[in-house]
């Protein structure tokens, strides 16, 4: 399952960085995620972080512990996520931020996962909510974002037009 979305947001591209690598907040405001725990947190350069998490999914009745590997690197200003290790239902997962910069200062976000679980008819199940899945995400961190990053960028221009 694919999904790829885009969207202006009016933070600056390292704020929104910082704020999706501090992964150990999700639960505070992805009301899905109930606990991530920081196995390995790795600098391979100055400009790249790495970490090694586990993260607790809870939707109604199922319950769901991954593990995955986040790099964000700052000078690409993009963070890049995928499944690590071989338990839980998650057979891959993908995802990709990536903040470009816009020349008001604001942020046009691309956002990118596909994921692929074990079990078809989870896999089945699932297929019809990942994109209100999806955008629920998207939506938890812009409110997140405006609450925790200053603002920037015009709001009256269109730069998507220019």
């Amino acid at each position: 399952m694919r999904i790829h979305r885009q969207k202006r947001l009016f933070q600056s591209p390292e704020d929104l960085l910082d704020m999706v690598i501090d992964v150990e907040n999700y639960p505070k405001f992805i009301s899905f995620i109930s606990s991530v725990r920081i196995l390995k947190s790795e600098t391979p350069t100055p400009t790249t972080k790495a970490l090694t998490v586990d993260v607790a999914v809870q939707y109604k009745f199922v319950s769901e512990t991954f593990r995955s590997l986040a790099t964000a690197d700052r000078e690409n200003l993009c963070i890049k996520i995928e499944k690590s290790g071989h338990g839980g239902a998650v057979r891959s997962l993908k995802n990709i931020w990536t903040f470009h910069r816009l020349s008001d200062g604001s942020t046009q976000l691309d956002f990118e996962v596909d994921v692929t679980l074990k079990a078809a008819p989870l896999q089945f199940l699932v297929k019809n909510k990942i994109d209100s899945a999806a955008h629920s995400i998207m939506n938890a961190f812009e409110r997140r974002a405006n609450k925790i990053c200053p603002p920037v960028g015009d709001k009256s221009i269109d730069l998507r037009m220019i």
